[in-house]
């Protein structure tokens, strides 16, 4: 299953670069593309900041009525957006059109080539992943911000281990 988040995560990196390549955020003194895995940030890791995609893994399971191993995992996507100070925040909703738009933009096509990147360089596994579109729920307010929660069903087939 690593191999499928990680497929996705890159895959939807990659394509904000392209899309958006404005949107980064800085981490431990890194400059990087605003997307983040949760999972796979440390313990000490600063909060979440604005202007930035934060994938979160929910549970695997099998697709039913399986004729294969297809399997599902959610992923939930969540963004939010404070505005700009000089304007009082009233351009919060634009700006998070935007992110909409780059999300929306970044999820398409819905596949991406399975690779294993555990070793660092990627390793191809011969299959795809493919994924649900990205489902735009009401947004959020809280306080000075507005955000939105989008949930993602990813399909896979899951990794053999070859000995």
């Amino acid at each position: 299953m690593q191999a499928t988040k990680d497929t996705f995560y890159i895959a939807l990196r990659d394509r904000l670069v392209q899309v958006d390549p404005n949107l980064t955020i800085l981490i431990d003194g890194v400059t990087r593309p605003a997307i983040v895995v949760t999972e796979n940030e440390p313990p000490s890791a600063q909060p979440r900041q604005d202007e930035a995609f934060y994938l979160d893994w929910g549970g695997a399971r099998t697709v039913q009525p399986a004729t294969s191993t297809l399997m599902a995992m959610d992923c939930t996507i969540s963004y939010t957006c404070s505005g700009q100070s000089d304007s009082g925040g009233v351009d919060r909703g634009r700006k998070l059109g935007a992110l909409d738009a780059d999300l929306l933009a970044i999820c398409a096509p819905q596949q991406a080539h399975k690779n294993d990147y555990s070793s660092g360089s990627p390793v191809d596994f011969g299959s795809n992943i493919f994924w649900s579109a990205p489902r735009l729920d009401p947004l959020k307010v809280e306080a000075k911000q507005v955000g939105r929660q989008v949930p993602v069903t990813v399909f896979f087939y899951p990794e053999v281990n070859q000995q």
